[in-house]
């Protein structure tokens, strides 16, 4: 068994404690800044997805036919390769910046609110606010766009087209 769950989890402790048992059994975990979608692929020939990104609780979909499971597989091998165990440390960038820091700085710059990217990050609105603010004293900006614009300028994101 194989799970990716986001960095914020980290420092969940039953999470980790979960994890911990999972390995205990052979199970692997591993973590990432965000994920691309919520899914659960059973046995390369059964997924299941949320039907909506924004309410998990809204419900699933079961998932069957070939093309798409070799799709979302695919989606799930790039998605584990890029991934840390979770008992490693979680590595910075060139720049200083976590993966999870420097998504939230691309959000930033998309536009997002703290609401949006607290569900992408699988944090709490407050720890996105705080997130924010960080990212925009270490670029010395007094708003989001400033901060964007500082970041590309800095070669902390890339440019869009």
């Amino acid at each position: 068994m194989r799970t990716i769950y986001l960095d914020s989890v980290r420092t969940n402790r039953p999470t980790v404690e979960h994890a911990t048992w999972l390995a205990r059994l052979c199970g692997r975990v591993r973590t990432v800044a965000s994920l691309p979608t919520r899914m659960i692929l059973m046995d390369r020939r059964t997924a299941m997805l949320s039907v909506s990104s924004d309410d998990t609780a809204a419900g699933a979909v079961l998932l069957t036919g070939q093309g798409t499971l070799t799709a979302l597989c695919a989606l799930f091998e790039t998605t584990w390769e890029a991934a840390r165990p979770l008992g490693e440390i979680v590595p910075t960038g060139p720049n200083g910046l976590t993966g999870q820091q420097t998504t939230a700085l691309g959000l930033l710059a998309g536009g997002h609110t703290d609401e949006a990217i607290a569900k992408r990050l699988g944090v709490s609105p407050r720890t996105a606010r705080r997130t924010a603010s960080e990212l925009m004293d270490r670029l010395d900006t007094r708003s989001r766009f400033e901060a964007g614009v500082r970041a590309v300028q800095q070669g902390w994101l890339p440019p869009r087209p």
